[in-house]
This record gives C-alpha cells, structure tokens and sequence, in this order.
C-alpha cells in the first residue's frame, strides 16, 4: 500500500484540476504515479483484464510505468504527480471515511502549487503524505472490528480518568481483555496500557509545554504518582519532567 511509505516519495511533479466528459482512454505507461481525489464523477480503471471501480470522493493511485485503460462518466478530480524509488505494480482505490479532511489536503496542494508562493514545493509534500496518513487511518477504521473501535473510543475520552482500567474498558465495549489485548497488538502494535500511557504522555507534555506545573499536570493527565511519572517520561522522552517545559517548544 502506498500509505505505508515503503516505496519513497523522490520528487512531486505537478498539482492539478482535471475534467473530462464521459470518454474512455488508453494510456501508454508513464514515468511517474498519480493520486487523485474524485469531486464528482466515477471511472472504470482497467490493469491486466482487473477492473477497479472508482467514485465521487474514493482516492485512486496509479502506480508509474503501468499502462492501463479507463472509462470516464463527467469528471472533476484533483490528481498529484509523483515520482518514486520503485514501481508499484497495481493501482489502489480508497473508498475514504474521512472523506473531507483527505479532500482539504488535496485542495490546499492544489492551490500551493498554482500560486508558487515561497515554500510551495515543502507544502506539497506535506499535504502529499498527510493524504497518506489519512488514507491509512482510513484503512485501518475501516477493518476495526466494531467493538474494538467502540473500545479505542473510550479509551480516547476517559484516558485522563486515572481509575481507567482494561477491566472497565472491556466492560464499556463488551470485548474480553485477551480479544482486546490480541486486536491492540493487531492494529496498534502495543498493549491497551501502552496505550493509555502514550496518549497520558502526550497530553502532560503539552500542559507542561504550556506553563503547567509537573505536579499538576502529572494529575491531569492521570497520573497519580508524580515520580511514577518522573520514570515514564524519562523512559518515553530520554529527559526529565522539567524539562518539557521546551519540549513542544
């Protein structure tokens, strides 16, 4: 999958706005990718006799060096062109949850790029790889079996609560510890109390970045023992408490 960056990004070749009426093409391969996000319309790519089917807001990438056939209805898309270190081999379709935000991403791309402005090219890679980081979120919610996702946001709401606990996590989402437990390594690759713990973590770095005093953002973040805390953040950010006051600085 493209959003799992294992191919690297090595040079952003163009950002544009594309309608078509409904026609059909034949394209020869070329040297570089395109991910494109559909405002309207739909298409019926077809790579090797597989057909894939696209529609108004599902995202598309094309690998370079394929040929492939499409079949356009009326159409408006935004499209990136890209270059990469190797070549994919299929096209992906994503059929987006977060259709809105992914298509923010490709709208501010498109706009950076027409206007040129000082620093363009750094925010079209930006957006390029926030899209990636969307689709993935998209993927993995789109697999998440409803009662982990239930228990995922829970754990989002309450994780300051610091009498949060696996049991009543379980409790709230109807899922056992070890189906919990198995989904978490599964999806996240860690423990639910990792977890809790990283996302506690993140929140106490921010208060404190802020002026917070340690103690009292130990507190708010759900730790009830401030050296307890001490020990974390120096094993999770190699400094100590007091020093995060720069941290996110």
């Amino acid at each position: 999958m493209i959003y799992e960056c294992k191919n690297p990004i090595i040079r952003i070749k163009s950002v544009e706005k594309m309608n078509w009426t409904e026609d059909s093409f034949e394209i020869a391969p070329r040297p570089y990718c395109a991910i494109a996000f559909r405002i309207h319309g739909a298409a019926t790519i077809e790579v090797d006799k597989k057909q894939y089917f696209v529609n108004t807001g599902d995202v598309l990438y094309l690998p370079q060096g394929i040929p492939y056939t499409a079949r356009y209805s009326d159409t408006e898309l935004i499209v990136i062109h890209f270059e990469t270190a190797t070549d994919d081999k299929v096209p992906e379709v994503y059929h987006c949850t977060n259709k809105e935000e992914i298509f923010k991403a490709f709208l501010s791309a498109y706009v950076f790029w027409k206007e040129k402005a000082p620093g363009y090219e750094a925010h079209v890679y930006c957006q390029l790889y926030h899209i990636l980081e969307e689709l993935c979120r998209s993927e993995i919610a789109n697999h998440m079996p409803n009662h982990f996702t239930n228990a995922v946001a829970y754990i989002n709401g309450n994780y300051t609560d610091p009498a949060l606990t696996v049991d009543n996590i379980c409790k709230n989402a109807g899922i056992s510890a070890t189906g919990l437990r198995l989904l978490f390594q599964k999806y996240y690759q860690k423990t639910p109390t990792e977890y809790i713990t990283s996302l506690r973590l993140e929140w106490a770095r921010n208060l404190i970045s802020c002026g917070m005093s340690i103690e009292q953002a130990a507190e708010r973040s759900g730790f009830n023992d401030s050296k307890y805390f001490a020990r974390v953040v120096k094993k999770q950010f190699h400094c100590t408490p007091r020093e995060l006051k720069s941290y996110g600085r």
